[in-house]
């Protein structure tokens, strides 16, 4: 979805079809009149504009610009705790690259990733089009080629922790984009690779939904869930495809390393998921990964939510 706003629109004026120089300069003095006078409007609006903003700047605290950290550029809170989540985004995005991706010096986005933190849930419905009740961080990228040319995360903000919940799996799916720039990596292998950076607390909550779910044989069988081209539609299947996506990857991830499991992820967007998990794990047929239920590795495989919030 496309939600970079369009850039301010300033007055067109056309000179109508005109036959003489006389009329010619009769028009150019009253377009310049008009520029005149608007440029007048808008300085004085431009005014009271900047103090009213001067006035909610010190009353809220809240950040009339964007803080910028290098690749993140946060927007919607204060000063402090803008800078806080940009340095955590950071440090994120550094982990990401060198762990998923074997890149241990990232290069720059050229396009920063703008994080917009929202304090009320009227505030991220209407900038995502869904309520946070169903999640609490959503990310918007757009391609050209094969450029990313637009990196957008919204999540909310009115949790106790400086840094908002959403930040590290949200941080997470925008990394991959930067590989998986001609297609998308399968629903389930993004979101389980995201929720390797959440809480344990969250990781734990997804798993607990997870089991709950395969007690009461409400899983998806492995073909239909490598099969999955969306998310679920409703709020409790979507609980059980989080906490079984990431089961799997977790599972593959604990056979090999991260780096084997994007290698395979690569492949099976060539010569199919069954083809790429005989090359890469041995696994001759979707019947012998139903042991991953029964096998998951523990939370935490990679260590890698262990940072400090």
């Amino acid at each position: 979805m496309h939600r970079v706003p369009n850039p301010p629109k300033l007055p067109v004026f056309a000179l109508a079809e005109t036959r003489s120089r006389g009329d010619i300069r009769a028009a150019k003095a009253r377009l310049a009149a008009m520029l005149l006078a608007c440029l007048a409007a808008c300085a004085s609006t431009t005014a009271e504009i900047r103090a009213d903003d001067a006035a909610v700047s010190s009353a809220t605290e809240t950040t009339a610009h964007p803080t910028a950290t290098g690749n993140i550029v946060v927007v919607g809170t204060s000063q402090s705790r803008a800078d806080f989540i940009g340095e955590h985004a950071e440090t994120i995005r550094r982990a990401a690259f060198s762990q998923l991706l074997g890149e241990t010096h990232p290069k720059p986005w050229l396009v920063c990733c703008e994080i917009h933190v929202h304090e009320s849930a009227d505030s991220f419905e209407q900038a995502v089009g869904g309520s946070p009740a169903e999640a609490r961080g959503a990310t918007s990228l757009e391609f050209s080629g094969d450029r990313v040319v637009t990196r957008r995360i919204d999540v909310m903000g009115d949790g106790p922790g400086i840094v908002p919940d959403a930040i590290d799996h949200e941080v997470v799916h925008v990394v991959l984009a930067d590989h998986f720039i001609h297609a998308a990596p399968p629903r389930w292998a993004d979101e389980g690779l995201a929720l390797l950076f959440d809480t344990p607390e969250k990781q734990r909550g997804h798993e607990a939904d997870f089991q709950d779910a395969r007690r009461r044989g409400l899983t998806w069988s492995v073909a239909d869930l490598l099969a999955l081209e969306d998310y679920p539609a409703d709020g409790p299947r979507q609980k059980i495809f989080y906490g079984q996506s990431a089961a799997l990857v977790r599972w593959l991830i604990a056979r090999r390393d991260a780096a084997t499991f994007i290698r395979f992820l690569d492949d099976a967007a060539q010569v199919g998921m069954e083809a790429a998990l005989d090359r890469h794990y041995a696994i001759t047929s979707l019947v012998s990964v139903s042991s991953a239920w029964k096998e998951v590795a523990p939370i935490n495989t990679l260590g890698l939510s262990q940072r400090r919030r």
